[in-house]
Formats: C-alpha cells, structure tokens, sequence
C-alpha cells in the first residue's frame, strides 16, 4: 500500500520504477483464476500450426436481434415503400422527396449492417511474439487492426467513451512504451475479460 495514491490515482512498480494509473490496474481481473476454466461462451482459442502464435475468436448472437430484426423489416419497408418505391411505380422522379428519404435510406443500411455483423460476424484477435492483430468483420471484409505488446505492456480493462444507456461501455486496453490501443466494446464482459487475462499472459512470457 506505500506504493499506491488512491487520491491521486497513482501506483509505482518499484521493480521498473515506472508509475500507472491505479484504477486501470486493479480492473483486469485475476488473469490465472480466469485462465483456469473453459474459455466463456462465443470464445475459440486456437493454436497456430507451428506452435508460436494463437488466435482467439469471438462470435455471439446478441439478443437484441429479436427486436432489431422486426423492427428494421417494418420501419425500413415503410419507409423506402413510401418515399422510393411510389416513384418506382410511377415512373416518376422526385427530387425533394428523394433527398428527404437519405436519412430513412442511411439509417436503413446501418441497421441491416449491424444486424449482419450480429449474425454472420466475428471478432479474431490473433497473438504472435509481441505481435497483435484485431480484426472484426464478416468473412475477409471489416476493421482490421495492429499492436504490439511486451513484458511491459499495461494490459487492463477500461471505460471508453461509447455509452449505452448512460453509462459507459469498457474496452480492453494495452499501452505499449506510451501508445495506447483499445478494442473490443461490444464483446461481452465474460469474454473481454478472457481475452484480457490471455493478453496477459502471452505478454509475460
């Protein structure tokens, strides 16, 4: 306890000599607890062939889907029946209205996108000697994203500054010789922090 502030949120590795935030540490749970059982539900760990390197995979359906899917089939179809499809069957050209249905047309194309990505997508975040990779997408296309990590690394579980509901959404955190790299919002907090205490490991051997 000498080597911690909580009122200035300061903690000190005498072994490094180098300080970090207290509260990031003390949020990554205890990675050999973790470790110890069967990975959460939606996580895949896999060994590379060659034994040096592993990948973890993450896919759950989220329950929201019961009601996204619904809903965006009928607000979706009224809205594009009503302002596209009436000039379809005319034949005609609207201009106003059709600018007025960009909104209807945007908001259409994000919810048929998150509800793919809840279906068919995946998150694979891929470990090799100091090298990472996150990748979230749906087959080859997504966000793909490299990092690196070390003996050194701070590996933790923080809050970002994607809210839902009010309140916000945590990340998985590693910050490697002052570079910071997060990912990972909407992966459950079960397996976020699995992939966390794995980071971890791997970062210490």
């Amino acid at each position: 306890m000498d080597d911690i502030n909580v009122s200035t949120d300061i903690a000190l590795c005498r072994k490094c000599g180098k300080t970090c935030s207290f509260s990031m540490i003390r949020t990554l749970p205890n990675a050999s607890t973790l470790l110890s059982k069967p990975p959460p539900k939606g996580v895949k760990v896999e060994q590379d062939m060659m034994g040096n390197g592993m990948t973890l995979t993450y896919r759950r359906i989220p329950g929201v889907l019961l009601f996204l899917i619904p809903f965006t089939a009928v607000w979706s179809s009224i809205s594009m029946m009503g302002l596209y499809g009436t000039q379809i069957r005319s034949g005609t050209f609207d201009l106003g209205q059709s600018l007025f249905g960009i909104p209807f047309l945007v908001g259409t194309i994000i919810l048929v996108s998150i509800i793919l990505f809840g279906l068919f997508g995946k998150w694979t975040v891929h470990l090799n000697r100091g090298q990472g990779t996150v990748f979230a997408g749906i087959g080859t296309l997504g966000w793909k994203r490299k990092f690196t990590y070390n003996r050194n690394s701070l590996i933790t579980i923080k809050e970002s500054n994607v809210r839902s509901n009010h309140q916000p959404l945590q990340v998985i955190s590693v910050t490697t010789d002052n570079k910071a790299f997060s990912f990972g919002t909407i992966i459950k907090d079960d397996a976020k922090a699995f992939i966390a205490a794995t980071l971890l490991r791997e970062s210490r051997r």
